[in-house]
């Protein structure tokens, strides 16, 4: 785990966002391919016993949302950072671990994505995550997002 970059991630979701400690929402790797959100189901269980969806939509934004936002740490860029817009699909219930992933949707659309933030001082991505029924790598999927992330200067 690139521990530099990840540590900011965990110290800008202490600072800034509680309903993470509340969730137990952790950083559970970032290899610049790909970042892993964990989360006990325990504090995230509904009345039947599996995840909640509230909890689910929301490591699923935070993965993306922490995957973008490694991405300008790595660069050094100094910006706001929002989510635009988001589109979740519940397809199994979640039975164990919460784990939300976002893979890299490739270099060129993230030089892309930065690029244009340097020179226009704003710009926009669609990431990706997905939530596995059982928090294991390869069992079905449970959960998945599409969310459009925007960057604008400060």
């Amino acid at each position: 785990m690139n521990t530099d970059i990840s540590q900011k991630l965990k110290d800008f979701f202490v600072e800034h966002l509680p309903i993470t400690q509340f969730m137990g929402l952790e950083v559970e790797s970032y290899d610049g391919e790909q970042l892993v959100l964990s989360a006990p189901l325990a504090p995230n269980i509904n009345d039947k016993q599996t995840a909640f969806g509230g909890s689910l939509y929301n490591a699923a934004v935070m993965a993306c949302w922490g995957f973008a936002y490694l991405k300008t740490q790595e660069k050094g860029l100094v910006c706001n950072q929002v989510v635009a817009g988001g589109e979740v699909k519940y397809l199994a219930p979640v039975t164990g671990k919460i784990r939300a992933v976002c893979k890299n949707p490739g270099d060129k659309l993230i030089a892309s994505f930065l690029d244009h933030f340097n020179r226009k001082g704003r710009a926009k991505i669609s990431l990706q995550a997905e939530i596995s029924c059982d928090g294991e790598v390869d069992s079905a999927v449970a959960v998945t997002f599409s969310g459009q992330y925007a960057i604008l200067a400060e």
